[in-house]
């Protein structure tokens, strides 16, 4: 897989928390880390959205 370089403006006490959560070393491994559990999050939420019916129209309509 082909990285492509940016250029960003990070809080240094953010980044030094997210490190430390995350249990990284380095800038990049700590941006690769929250973005891979971004997605993994992303797909995990729109699977219970999909097959639970919360969030759908009616979800919690009175009996």
């Amino acid at each position: 897989m082909a990285l492509v370089q940016v250029s960003a403006r990070l809080d240094p006490d953010k980044l030094k928390r997210a490190k430390k959560a995350l249990g990284t070393k380095s800038i990049t491994e700590t941006i690769q880390k929250a973005l891979d559990l971004v997605t993994e999050r992303a797909a995990h939420d729109w699977v219970i959205q999909r097959y639970s019916g919360v969030g759908k129209r009616d979800a919690f309509k009175a009996s």
